[in-house]
């Protein structure tokens, strides 16, 4: 029970060291309409590393902000640094609905990355979760509990966020897989090794915060509802 009650501390503590921070907020993402998912998480003001939001304290623009950087040309410009494929710009990139390239759980994935980010973990869960990184099936039964109560009741936040699902992962993989193999989208390129970036891609769903296992995890058919 001692070392229950001082990780509860030290959640307690990196919540007043940011409330009290003039560089620093975190919001409940318990309204979001962007990553409904992950509503028992938080997302720090400083956690800009994909797009920016104004005001900073407002849900509602953190959602535009994240679905305006979704279709815009900052994200196809990331996908094409890797892929280059011409027919995509040419039909219009993410932002035009032509039935050739829905990337599956694509916003559930920076869903993921921006709550597990570094500034967010260390702003918003605290130095506990930065240095010890590890998932819930990791602690045991007793921890876990008085991580949920903590969250429910006093609004102290767990040590570490709740990862997206392995399968949702594999999805939003196997989906880029099926735009890059679209000879209308991506013509070949000799220059660009395709099935390369591919494979260290697909280590990015071994990472923590994409592999999580069911029933411990976020899916991205619960954060993306009636899109698939």
């Amino acid at each position: 029970m001692h070392l229950l009650a001082s990780r509860l501390l030290q959640a307690c503590v990196a919540l007043l060291a940011c409330a009290y921070s003039a560089h620093c907020a975190c919001i409940s993402l318990k309204d979001s309409q962007g990553c409904p998912g992950f509503a028992r998480e938080f997302i720090s003001t400083n956690a800009t590393s994909r797009f920016s939001w104004y005001p900073k304290d407002d849900i509602g623009a953190f959602d535009k902000a994240l679905s305006d950087y979704v279709v815009g040309q900052a994200n196809i410009d990331e996908f094409q640094s890797v892929f280059r494929c011409s027919g995509l710009d040419d039909l219009g990139g993410f932002s035009t609905d032509h039935g050739k390239s829905v990337i599956r759980y694509h916003r559930s994935m920076i869903c993921a990355d921006l709550v597990f980010s570094e500034d967010n973990i260390r702003d918003c869960y605290g130095d506990n979760a930065a240095n010890h990184r590890r998932r819930d099936l990791d602690k045991s039964p007793e921890l876990q509990l008085a991580e949920v109560l903590a969250t429910s009741v006093v609004n102290v936040r767990p040590t570490m966020p709740t990862p997206l699902c392995r399968s949702t992962c594999e999805s939003w993989l196997d989906s880029l897989h099926t735009i890059v193999n679209n000879s209308t989208l991506c013509q070949p390129d000799k220059g660009n090794n395709r099935e390369a970036s591919f494979d260290s891609l697909r280590k990015k769903c071994d990472l923590n915060m994409y592999s999580g296992a069911p029933d411990h995890c976020v899916a991205g058919e619960t954060n993306e509802l009636k899109t698939c």
